[in-house]
């Protein structure tokens, strides 16, 4: 039966790295847990190494923990009907239409709080967000509100566009929010400066007045976004799909004329993005998939068996997709090595403070 392999030490290894390094760069580190639909069992492990404030797109995946000592970001835009589940469950969001944020604003004084929210600024992804020469516009409006707060100013990239974000953006985002903060005479707590992709830079250079980053992929799959080659000090495989063999038989190329042995595996397009996986130390191929199979031609190599495992790496989307599928067993491992290693990582932390 096809399960998700999900091995915790190496995702706390990895939670474990990356906050020692946005640690050493004075940034704050905010893990993206929307890949993983928000599973508790995840973020129980990175609440272990003292990661409390987490960002997700599904309110559904928020409302799954009742842990008081966590706290959740919103950063996708909410229908009306979620806006109400936000303002009772996530201590901010990302907005960018008024009048979205003048409802929050109302369920915010029904419920007797105060919502912070952060504005998404459009800045080259194209995805969502203000447009700049509006900004100054939103914030006069949501100083008038009695139960918004204002936190800072968020930026994206690599989401819909796939433009890599640059050392001028980063110029030229710290001059923007200068400009904005001395017409506002406001001084923002927090600037979230992007995603996974602004990871390169930030070790390398000063980010100036962004201050945090929102990071998901590059937690969970251990590659460097920009260029999705892997990051040395990262496990790349910390989530994986195991498949059972269903099917062996002789087959023959219908445009090639080629024979070949193909396997049947128990996974299809409706449990993982099949052109997003690869499959893991089997000198195999993928040749193609349906709903419910996917076919693969085992070089004819004879040892392969009925009930066999095949284990697959996933890209961003397959991986999303398999942790969304109810039916996908999920399987979580622990390694005793690897636990190690976050135990020294740790030691190592607590002795530089």
């Amino acid at each position: 039966m096809a399960q998700v392999q999900i091995n915790l030490s190496k995702i706390k290894y990895n939670a474990q790295v990356l906050s020692l390094l946005f640690q050493q760069h004075q940034m704050r580190f905010t893990p993206v847990i929307k890949c993983v639909g928000g599973d508790r069992r995840i973020v129980e492990i990175l609440k272990d190494i003292g990661l409390t404030h987490f960002a997700d797109a599904r309110i559904e995946n928020i409302t799954k923990s009742s842990d008081e000592d966590l706290s959740f970001m919103m950063i996708r835009n909410t229908s009306k009907k979620e806006l109400e589940a936000v303002v009772r469950y996530t201590k901010v969001s990302i907005q960018t239409e008024l009048e979205t944020i003048r409802e929050l604003n109302d369920i915010a004084g029904q419920l007797g709080v105060k919502h912070s929210v952060m504005l998404m600024v459009d800045w080259k992804d194209g995805r969502e967000g203000i447009l700049t020469y509006d900004v100054i516009h939103y914030i006069n409006e949501i100083l008038y509100m009695h139960h918004i707060n204002i936190v800072g100013l968020a930026f994206n990239f690599m989401c819909f566009q796939s433009i890599i974000p640059t050392e001028e953006d980063v110029t030229m985002i710290n001059q923007f929010v200068d400009s904005v903060e001395h017409e506002t005479n406001m001084r923002f707590q927090i600037i979230s400066g992007g995603n996974s992709s602004m990871l390169p830079q930030m070790l390398y250079r000063d980010f100036g007045k962004i201050n945090e980053l929102r990071v998901g992929e590059t937690l969970f799959r251990g590659v460097e976004t920009t260029t999705n080659q892997p990051i040395a000090s990262l496990f790349q495989n910390a989530i994986t799909l195991d498949a059972e063999i269903v099917e062996i038989k002789p087959r023959m190329g219908l445009t090639t004329g080629r024979p070949y042995l193909q396997a049947i595996v128990d996974i299809g397009n409706l449990d993982t993005d099949v052109e997003n996986i690869v499959p893991l130390h089997h000198h195999i191929k993928i040749i193609g998939a349906t709903s419910d199979h996917v076919m693969i031609d085992l070089w004819n190599q004879e040892h392969y068996q009925i009930g066999d495992k095949i284990q697959f790496s996933l890209g961003y989307k397959a991986l999303a997709q398999s942790m969304y599928m109810n039916n996908l067993e999920k399987y979580y491992v622990y390694d005793k090595a690897i636990d190690q290693l976050s135990h020294n990582i740790n030691t190592q932390k607590t002795k530089r403070i």
